[in-house]
């Protein structure tokens, strides 16, 4: 077996030099986490969007909410932070949380989701469906969830015909709203 690399000595490195980098290293990603931490803790967006879906769904009953985000992880995030809070009115029967990790259950939850669009109504009995639907782009593309009549873009995607992917999601014929309503956060 042959050794690889250069053993290090006091004659080789100034061994104290590096071990006070390290130290100071440690102590940058210390502050790192920490503020990192802080921002999970007081997450302005999200407060910001649980405030637009109370506004959205005061006076309004089943209206369905299609919520897409890029990022599978802020999916997650988002299933961690609102799934059945007392401020929310996010619940495991009316809530469906979905990527392209399992692309089966994104499928079988969009049609749980737009039972009409997909002709699933006969699959689909009343208290299965879903009243809300927070999804990655794997539903943005030829997908027929216009039983919704508001989108929600969690976040922008950087490519602006996916946003209008998105929005064709729900603004498609055959859709019994006579306007469709997107919310950007």
């Amino acid at each position: 077996a042959k050794e690889l690399g250069t053993k290090i000595s006091n004659d080789t490195h100034n061994i104290q030099v590096i071990t006070e980098d390290i130290a100071l290293e440690r102590k940058i990603l210390d502050i790192i986490i920490l503020l990192t931490s802080s921002l999970k803790q007081n997450d302005r967006k999200l407060d910001q969007f649980i405030e637009t879906i109370n506004g959205l769904t005061k006076n309004e009953t089943r209206k369905k909410i299609l919520v897409f985000s890029f990022f599978a992880d802020t999916v997650e995030y988002l299933r961690e932070k609102l799934l059945d809070q007392p401020n929310t009115v996010f619940t495991t029967i009316n809530t469906a949380f979905v990527s392209g990790r399992n692309r089966v259950v994104a499928l079988s939850s969009a049609e749980r989701f737009a039972p009409v669009a997909k002709d699933a109504r006969e699959r689909i009995l009343p208290d299965q469906e879903l009243t809300y639907l927070f999804s990655t782009d794997v539903l943005a593309e030829g997908q027929n969830l216009q039983d919704c009549g508001l989108l929600i873009n969690y976040d922008l995607h950087w490519n602006p015909v996916r946003m209008i992917q998105r929005n064709g999601r729900i603004n498609r014929l055959g859709s019994p709203y006579d306007q469709i309503e997107v919310v950007n956060m």
